[in-house]
């Protein structure tokens, strides 16, 4: 009898014959040696939205939250509150002049490697099995951890322009973690930040509050009001 835990929802997906791993913060902060926030558990899994529901409901577990357009289901269990992804594929048109923030079309797909590259950093698109204790890293998000660097998944010009708050991501994480910029991804954030005028002011607040709570607010906010993303005031 496996002791409940936060990997315990990855077993009962592995059991039903589905590919499942943590992804995400807990495995980005297991490789830094840290401790990590243990309220929140992200699962990526090669099983559909209604096959996850199942799987959950066997396990008397009803979802909070069943998303068949995005593959995802969300519910708590033994205090964690999980989110469950089915491995998918996002597909933006080439229109860049316009701030989306989702993709115009998604496709589910079976395994982690076409998964992978929609994530916005390499650092938090790293997979573990709990069960086998192996990693997938198809982006190089292990080295990043290992130079310390936050580094944008694919070309960082073109991310940010899908969906602006990631400037935001990449600037809370890259001074909670102490890591230094790649420099491509350096280079967009500069040029990058006017886009989060296109955003809903509730989505760009929502996030800022989010770095408000980190404990190196003080220097990320040093570094916001430079890039002019916010005022002096």
């Amino acid at each position: 009898m496996r002791k409940p835990d936060i990997n315990t929802p990855v077993f009962w997906l592995q059991d039903a014959g589905h590919s499942a791993y943590l992804v995400g913060n807990q495995v980005r902060d297991r490789l830094l040696g840290i401790e990590s926030d243990r309220s929140d558990a992200d699962i990526s899994t090669s099983a559909r939205p209604n096959q996850v529901a199942k799987v959950l409901q066997r396990n008397s577990i009803i979802p909070t939250i069943v998303d068949e357009k995005f593959g995802v289901v969300s519910f708590t269990y033994s205090q964690v509150r999980f989110e469950i992804t089915t491995f998918r594929h996002d597909i933006y048109r080439q229109e860049l002049e316009l701030i989306r923030r989702y993709p115009d079309e998604i496709k589910f797909v079976s395994v982690a490697a076409h998964d992978a590259p929609r994530r916005d950093l390499t650092i938090n698109a790293i997979y573990f099995n709990p069960k086998t204790g192996k990693y997938l890293d198809y982006v190089g998000g292990m080295e990043d951890i290992k130079k310390k660097r936050i580094r944008v998944i694919g070309d960082p010009l073109i991310r940010f322009q899908e969906d602006p708050i990631r400037v935001l991501r990449a600037i809370r994480f890259r001074h909670l973690l102490g890591f230094k910029y790649d420099p491509a991804t350096w280079s967009a954030i500069q040029t990058s930040g006017n886009l989060l005028k296109k955003v809903s002011p509730n989505v760009v607040k929502k996030e800022l509050q989010k770095l408000q709570t980190i404990p190196q607010y003080r220097a990320a906010r040093a570094e916001l009001v430079k890039l002019g993303i916010v005022k002096t005031a």
